[in-house]
């Protein structure tokens, strides 16, 4: 009997353990906290170490600017949400009283003019610009769109294939293709001719700084760009507009804090966040 009591107070003391965590974490959502879903954590927008830490550009960036959007919130968290949630409809977060609350934005490297993204969400302006661009060595007399009939092209980053496997007006005239497994490798290959020209998305290229050595073609491939996504009908769009536009502002509290954040994180300035107040 003395068995039977000690295994029973032990399955209650484990039991009570874990309700009391199970409680513990449910207390962290109520009317005050704002619930920031991300589907994926994409460096550098997002960063999730292994305690749960959220570091990264967005991170940072809504950090400065959540005592200007807040309203009556009091604080945020980041919580991972699968891929589809329909922001501010599909809940999922309950606190220790099971009122069950929803991510009311979205991060993380999140583009526009994807799926059915433009009509799912509101969105912010853009945030980052990607572009994808061709590129050649200083030298060649390859200079324009119409040079890549008989070219030999390579390519870096899921994103500059896409855009130039969509653009058939190119991928179907050039001599050959393939894939570098970074920049270095494929401007290694426009050094040594063995490729003729670059495909490549500005955030592989950009960071070597060596634009220099390398001439641009004047119009880019396609042009990807990131957003904060908000429910849809809300006012969140707005007024993170305003206060993103606040932060840029040189003539604005500190100056221009924006700037400086985005190379920080992106290595060049990967912006052309542009906002005027609507009358």
């Amino acid at each position: 009997m003395k068995k039977l009591l000690a295994i029973l107070l032990s399955v209650f003391l484990i039991c009570a353990a874990f309700s009391g965590c199970s409680s513990e974490k449910k207390e962290k959502y109520s009317d005050e906290k704002l619930i920031i879903g991300y589907t994926e954590a994409v460096s550098p927008f997002l960063n999730i170490d292994k305690n749960g830490k959220v570091t990264g550009f967005e991170a940072e960036l809504f950090k400065a600017i959540f005592d200007d959007v807040k309203g009556d919130l009091k604080s945020y968290t980041f919580e991972k949400v699968d891929e589809g949630y329909t922001l501010e409809d599909d809940g999922g977060f309950f606190d220790s009283k099971d009122k069950e609350y929803s991510a009311a934005l979205l991060m993380g490297g999140v583009s526009k003019n994807r799926g059915t993204f433009n009509e799912d969400y509101s969105f912010t302006e853009p945030i980052i610009t990607n572009r994808v661009i061709a590129l050649t060595a200083k030298n060649s007399k390859r200079k324009t769109f119409g040079d890549f009939k008989g070219a030999k092209v390579v390519i870096v980053s899921a994103d500059a294939q896409s855009a130039f496997e969509a653009n058939s007006a190119i991928s179907s005239v050039c001599k050959s293709k393939s894939v570098a497994k970074s920049a270095e490798e494929a401007l290694k290959m426009l050094d040594e001719g063995s490729a003729d020209i670059l495909v490549t998305d500005e955030f592989s290229f950009n960071p070597l700084k060596q634009e220099k050595n390398y001439s641009v073609m004047e119009h880019e491939l396609d042009t990807i760009e990131y957003v904060i996504a908000c429910a849809k009908h809300s006012g969140w769009k707005d007024s993170i507009n305003e206060a993103i536009k606040e932060l840029k502002d040189e003539a604005y509290g500190d100056g221009d804090r924006f700037t400086p954040l985005v190379e920080k994180y992106f290595g060049y300035n990967a912006s052309s966040f542009s906002y005027t107040t609507e009358e």
